[in-house]
């Protein structure tokens, strides 16, 4: 599976990927006040509220982290089912959940439901917007991350840098040549989760949910591309066979 995902064709559909991650980050950030693609300050958010009184708000942050989890979870039922089979996995059921996700908060948010675009997180509506979100990205992250090996995270930046960091010092030292192709994906995860935190910053604030259009359009459009890759693929392969 690593050489797959090593192709020189699949590096356009990792950076989208990535790209996307960081343009949702962006809309949590200006929508909520919060990043939504990783779950590492809600421990923290969760210890504030406990400490400032405001329990309503604490059970909600210790909520969130288990949509994120759930979320994990859904798209990781499809990928195990297919390698426990040992058959190539596919996305597009998780793809076209993840776009449904985006186009219902995009109309909800632009019908009023979850208030006014860039309101103080305060109350079940926000709390709802947010599970969403944290669902997506949990989803989205686990899609890759568990059958690539961890290569391909796409959600968030932590990880990813601690790899290369790691993996740039084992091609300093042992001139490891499919570390260093590794190295390069690792570079174009983060160079497209910026770009798309850049352009999140200019286009959320100009069309505020609509924006959610957007991610909602870069998740079909990878399902299908890796759909119809992969029908390509075993087309082929059943004709080199035959």
């Amino acid at each position: 599976m690593k050489d797959i995902i090593l192709l020189p064709k699949n590096r356009f559909t990792w950076a989208l990927l990535a790209f996307q991650g960081g343009f949702v980050n962006m809309g949590g950030l200006l929508t909520l006040h919060m990043f939504v693609s990783h779950i590492t300050g809600f421990s923290s958010l969760f210890s504030l509220a406990i400490t400032s009184g405001e329990w309503i708000k604490a059970i909600y942050f210790l909520l969130v982290p288990l949509f994120f989890l759930v979320g994990a979870f859904f798209s990781s039922l499809f990928t195990e089912q297919r390698k426990k089979k040992q058959q190539q996995p596919v996305y597009i059921q998780i793809l076209s959940t993840l776009a449904f996700i985006f186009v219902l908060i995009s109309v909800l948010g632009h019908n009023q439901y979850f208030g006014d675009f860039g309101e103080p997180f305060e109350n079940i509506r926000d709390f709802i917007l947010l599970s969403l979100l944290a669902f997506s990205c949990g989803s989205q992250n686990a899609i890759f991350t568990h059958y690539s090996n961890s290569i391909i995270r796409t959600t968030h930046l932590t990880g990813l840098t601690t790899d290369l960091g790691i993996g740039l010092a084992k091609v300093w030292i042992s001139k490891d040549v499919k570390e260093k192709q590794i190295n390069r994906i690792r570079i174009d995860l983060i160079l497209s989760f910026i770009v798309g935190s850049l352009l999140g910053a200019l286009i959320y604030p100009k069309l505020k949910f609509a924006a959610f259009i957007f991610p909602a359009l870069t998740s079909l459009m990878v399902g299908l591309r890796l759909y119809y890759t992969r029908l390509n693929d075993r087309d082929l392969s059943l004709k080199t066979d035959g």
